[in-house]
C-alpha cells in the first residue's frame, strides 16, 4: 500500500474519532452520546464502501491515537470484497420496482412492499424482507417527503471549541501582472463560535490551498488551536494537506451539510459585516497592493473586536478574555511539523540511497533495504526525516557523490581457484587465434571546418556569402568527423546531376543523405 493511501486511511480514521478525542466532553453521558452517534452513522471508507464502525474498532482507533497520535492510525485496513454493497439476491428490475412502490407511499414497510411485488408476479420471491429493507435504507428511499426540519440557534460553551471558516469575494485591486486591468481579491477568514472573534482573515489574489493553509496557520499561531473546525463544502477545503494538519493539531475537521446554510450563520454574518462596513469603503480608497489592503483590514478587525456584539452584549475581545486560560497555544515549530509531507520509500540495500522526487538522500545501514516513511517540507530539500515503524530514526542529508574513491576499502579478499584441464585447454585454443588488424584512418583523411568550406567552394566554383558560410560551418559541426573522400564523392555526384548553380541547401541535403546511408 502506497504512502498516499496510508495517509488517506489514517486521516479517515481520525475523522471518525475526532469528536471523541478533540471535544471537551466533561461527563460520561456526553461521551456516551458522541460514541452512539459515531456508531450509528454510516461512513464512506477510503475504498469507496459505505458501512458502519463497530464498537471494538472504535475503541481500538481511539486507544492507538491516544498512545501514538496520528502515526498510530497508519496501517492497512482489511480489504473488502469488490462486490460489497451490491445486492445479488434481488434482480435489478425488482429493485427498481420496489423503489417505485416505496416512493409512492414513503411509509410503506419492506414487508408490505415485498407482498405487493409477490402479488404482481403471482408467486413467492426468493429473497428476505431484511435484504429488501437494507436496499431501501441504502438508497434512502424510506425518508418521508415534505417534512421540514426545525432550526435552533446554538453556541459553543468556550472559546476555541469551534471555528468556522469560509471564503468570499473581496476588494478590486490593480492586477499585478497587468496594471491597466483590475483583479478581484478573495477573502479567507475564520471566526470563533463562542466569542465571534476573528482569529485571522486575509485577502489574496487566489482561492487556492496554499492561501488557505497560510491563513489557518496564522490564525492558530495568534489564537491557539481550535478543538473543531467547521468548513463549507467548497473544493478548497477538501484536501489531504488540511486533513493531515488538523490531525497533527488534534483538531476535528467537519463540514456543513450540502445545501444547508443554516449552520454557517456566524461566519456569513461576519462576512456580511465586513462587506458592508469595510469592503464598500475599501473599493473606493484607491488601494494598489494586497499589503495596503490587509493592513487596513487588520485595523478594521481590531475595531470590530472592541465593539459590543448585539448577541453577546459584550465585545468579542471581552468574551475571549473570559476563557483565555483554556486556550491551547501552538508554537511555530508545531505548525511547521503539522505541514510536513509524508511518503513511503524503500532504501537501496547496497548503497543506502533513498530516492524522493528525483533527489538522492544518504541513509545509514540500519534502514538499508527497508521500506521507511519519509517526512519533509516542500520548501526544504537538503534533508528529510526517516521514520520506521512509527519511530524517528534519523535525518537523511541530500546525497553528494564523492569526487574520489578509496579503492582499498573495496578490494575483495584473495581467493584461490583450482587449475582445471578443461579451462587450460580452452585458454590454449584462444591463444592460437590471431588478432584482427583494424585499419586506423590517417589523420589527413578527415576534414577541418575551413577545409570543408574550401572543398565545397572549389566544386561549386564560387565564393560564399556570410550566411552561406555559416550554414556550411553549422552543417560541419553537426556531422563531423567527415572524410575527404566521402565529401568529394557526394558533392561531385550532386554537381554532375544538377550542376553547380543551385542553392547551397541542395548540396548539403545530398551530403546529409550520403552520411546517413554510410552510418547505416
Amino acid at each position: 500500500m502506497s504512502g498516499s493511501e496510508q495517509e488517506k486511511i489514517a486521516t479517515f480514521r481520525f475523522g471518525v474519532i475526532a469528536a471523541l478525542v478533540c471535544r471537551d466532553l466533561a461527563t460520561r453521558q456526553e461521551k456516551a452520546q458522541v460514541r452512539r452517534e459515531i456508531l450509528s452513522k454510516e461512513w464512506r471508507f477510503p475504498d469507496g464502501g459505505i458501512r458502519k464502525i463497530s464498537e471494538r474498532t472504535l475503541r481500538q482507533w481511539v486507544r492507538r491515537y491516544r498512545l501514538y497520535g496520528l502515526d498510530g492510525l497508519y496501517d492497512s485496513l482489511r480489504k473488502c470484497r469488490k462486490s460489497k454493497g451490491r445486492f445479488h439476491a434481488i434482480p435489478a428490475a425488482t429493485l427498481e420496482r420496489a423503489h417505485e412502490l416505496c416512493s409512492e407511499v414513503p411509509g410503506r414497510s419492506a414487508k408490505t412492499i415485498k407482498e405487493l411485488l409477490e402479488a404482481e408476479v403471482e408467486g413467492p420471491l426468493n429473497f428476505s424482507v431484511r435484504s429488501l429493507q437494507r436496499h431501501l435504507k441504502r438508497i434512502d428511499a424510506r425518508r418521508p417527503t415534505g417534512k421540514k426540519d426545525l432550526h435552533q440557534r446554538w453556541e459553543q460553551a468556550h472559546v476555541n471549541d469551534m471555528w468556522h471558516g469560509d471564503t468570499a469575494h473581496g476588494v478590486w485591486l490593480p492586477d499585478p501582472h497587468n496594471p491597466n486591468k483590475s483583479k478581484r481579491t478573495k477573502l479567507i477568514i475564520f471566526v470563533d463560535d463562542a466569542s465571534r472573534l476573528c482569529p485571522h482573515g486575509e485577502f489574496y489574489f487566489d482561492e487556492r490551498l496554499p492561501s488557505l493553509i497560510d491563513t489557518f496557520a496564522k490564525a492558530v499561531l495568534k489564537r491557539g488551536k481550535p478543538r473543531r473546525l467547521l468548513l463549507d463544502n467548497a473544493f478548497i477545503f477538501h484536501s489531504t494537506a488540511l486533513e493531515v494538519m488538523c490531525a497533527e493539531l488534534e483538531t476535528e475537521l467537519s463540514f456543513c451539510r450540502p445545501r444547508r446554510p443554516q449552520g454557517k450563520g456566524k461566519i456569513e454574518r461576519l462576512i456580511r459585516t465586513a462587506r458592508e462596513s469595510f469592503m464598500n469603503e475599501a473599493n473606493r480608497a484607491g488601494f494598489t497592493s494586497l499589503e495596503e489592503l490587509n493592513q487596513a483590514f487588520n485595523g478594521w478587525l481590531d475595531a470590530y473586536h472592541r465593539r459590543e456584539h448585539s448577541e453577546l452584549k459584550q465585545t468579542p475581545l471581552q468574551r475571549w478574555q473570559k476563557d483565555v486560560t483554556k486556550v491551547q497555544a501552538v508554537t511555530p515549530e508545531h505548525i511547521r511539523r503539522a505541514l510536513m509531507m509524508r511518503a513511503t520509500r524503500k532504501v537501496q540495500e547496497q548503497t543506502g540511497i533513498l530516492y524522493l522526487d528525483g533527489q538522492e538522500y544518504s541513509c545509514t545501514k540500519e534502514v538499508a533495504g527497508k521500506s521507511v516513511e519519509v517526512r519533509w517540507h516542500v520548501d526544504e530539500s537538503s534533508w528529510v526525516e526517516i521514520w520506521f515503524e512509527g519511530k524517528f530514526v534519523e535525518m537523511a542529508q541530500l546525497h553528494r557523490r564523492p569526487t574520489t574513491l578509496e579503492w582499498s576499502a573495496l578490494e575483495p579478499e584473495e581467493e584461490q581457484y583450482p587449475v582445471l584441464d578443461s579451462a587450460k585447454q580452452r585458454m590454449g585454443e584462444m591463444r592460437k587465434v590471431l588478432p584482427q588488424v583494424i585499419a586506423v584512418p590517417r589523420s589527413d583523411e578527415f576534414l577541418t571546418k575551413s577545409e570543408f568550406v574550401k572543398l565545397i567552394a572549389r566544386y561549386l566554383e564560387r565564393s560564399f556569402t556570410d550566411t552561406e558560410s555559416q550554414k556550411l560551418e553549422k552543417f560541419f559541426v553537426a556531422h563531423a568527423p567527415m572524410r575527404r573522400s566521402a565529401v568529394e564523392e557526394g558533392v561531385a555526384k550532386a554537381v554532375l546531376v544538377k550542376g553547380n548553380a543551385l542553392h547551397i541547401r541542395y548540396y548539403l541535403e545530398q551530403l546529409e543523405a550520403l552520411t546517413r546511408k554510410g552510418r547505416k
